[in-house]
């Protein structure tokens, strides 16, 4: 049986975040005052990690540390959040990667620039096997693949479980996919990846590549899952502040239940709540819940309808 403080290794992303509230784009060559600009962590690893470590976790993340002022600033709060940082390295003389983000206060739009800088991927030659011992869950965000790939051979040789944060399809996307159990794959993923327009097709084909479990999430519009059939999940009615983040919130909410050993549909329950929450604070790791407060939410939270993308034609 596992743990109900599961122990969870990551591979990701992480990122300085730069988030400005603004009702209206401004014109060019003009100056405008905003409320705040809130500077924090950010990326979709590095804040899975530290969503799930919030819930009581056990987590390990191993992602590309820098040593210049927002990679130092990134450290201390994934630190601080409790995450365990050992095995990520430091990479001396890079500039860490960065997004400014521009939200629509109220209306869950927006805008993000983001930029790598100059971090190079992970080499497969990092992986050490000890990272394994005592995990309940492999976590990816697929943003490094090397290292990704040989991890999710050992991770499923051992057979643990292996998510992934399907966000966009990218280098690597087709051969995680394939070693991955669980895809959990944004609006846009499994149809990219599939490269056609009906998200009950495209996630048939996910499926068909290796995954027991995939689901498509529409954000307000609610789940799409496919285990062995379609069914659906409504997500959370809250008064949204921001929605940055609120993928990241969602996926590591869903890790943790799935490394509770949590059912699929429970668990993809489970991942709306917390995106929920994460939606009504400012920031991509503004509000992310303990515990308590996601068990509030399923037992007294409002629902929205299911949306019509994601509407199953089981239903």
């Amino acid at each position: 049986m596992l743990s109900d403080s599961p122990r969870i290794l990551v591979i990701g992303y992480n990122a300085f975040d730069v988030t400005i509230p603004f009702d209206h784009y401004p014109e060019l060559d003009s100056k405008t005052e905003v409320p705040f600009i809130r500077l924090g962590g950010g990326g979709p690893g590095a804040t899975a990690a530290v969503a799930m470590a919030r819930l009581g976790a056990r987590v390990q993340l191993i992602t590309p540390l820098t040593d210049d002022p927002g990679g130092q600033t990134q450290k201390m709060e994934l630190l601080q959040a409790g995450v365990d940082l050992q095995g990520s390295p430091l990479l001396t003389g890079h500039e860490c990667a960065k997004a400014v983000i521009l939200a629509k206060p109220g209306s869950g739009e927006r805008t993000i620039f983001w930029s790598r800088g100059s971090l190079p991927r992970l080499k497969a030659e990092l992986w050490r096997e000890d990272w394994l011992e005592g995990v309940d869950l492999l976590y990816l965000d697929g943003h490094e693949p090397e290292l990704s790939l040989v991890a999710c051979r050992q991770a499923r040789a051992r057979k643990l479980p292996v998510v992934l944060d399907a966000g966009s399809v990218r280098e690597g996307s087709q051969d995680l996919v394939a070693l991955c159990t669980d895809v959990i794959s944004s609006a846009n993923f499994a149809t990219d990846l599939a490269q056609v327009d009906d998200p009950f097709l495209a996630l048939r084909l996910l499926k068909e590549r290796g995954p027991s479990r995939v689901a498509m999430t529409f954000g307000p519009q609610g789940v799409l899952g496919l285990q062995d059939d379609f069914f659906t999940v409504p997500s959370f009615r809250v008064k949204a502040k921001d929605t940055t983040g609120a993928g990241d919130a969602f996926h590591a909410g869903y890790a943790f239940s799935r490394g509770r050993g949590g059912q699929f549909k429970n668990n993809l329950e489970f991942g709306a709540a917390v995106a929920a929450i994460k939606c009504t604070h400012w920031g991509g790791r503004g509000g992310l819940p303990e515990l308590s407060q996601v068990g509030e939410m399923l037992k007294n939270g409002e629902k929205n309808p299911i949306g019509p993308r994601c509407k199953s034609k089981n239903s």
